[in-house]
């Protein structure tokens, strides 16, 4: 995306392309500040837990493709700073960590362009691990 982070990094991570949120989380989490507070690249209306969307998952948005990577995306000092420690226990707790609170991350498979307001459909769901 153009002016990210991830793309001036000197060794940016594939597998940490794309930070992606759950729109109906975020606005409960944001308590009415602004989304784009999270800095997630994408906030989509989306079930990203485990179970809809495991590892490997492809996406059409826009014109670009997507892919569910397995690195986990964690809340961070940021995050804290942001929403307060309530918050971030909340997307770290262990018992619903399956849930992706915090969201996924993605790495663009076939690049193209996304606007707000893009159909995103689900292409393929990856093969769930069992817990």
């Amino acid at each position: 995306m153009p002016g990210d982070r991830w793309g001036r990094s000197s060794r940016p991570n594939p597998e940490a392309q794309l930070t992606v949120m759950q729109r109906d989380v975020a606005e409960l989490i944001a308590n009415g500040q602004p989304l784009e507070l999270f800095g997630d690249n994408l906030v989509l209306d989306l079930d990203l837990s485990n179970a809809n969307l495991p590892t490997g998952s492809r996406l059409r948005a826009g014109g670009v493709t997507l892919e569910v990577t397995p690195l986990p995306h964690n809340g961070c000092k940021k995050f804290r700073a942001r929403f307060g420690l309530d918050a971030l226990q909340l997307v770290s707790d262990t018992a619903i960590r399956h849930r992706n609170l915090r969201g996924v991350y993605m790495k663009v498979v076939e690049a193209g362009e996304i606007a707000p307001g893009d159909n995103v459909t689900v292409i393929s769901r990856g093969v769930a691990e069992a817990v």
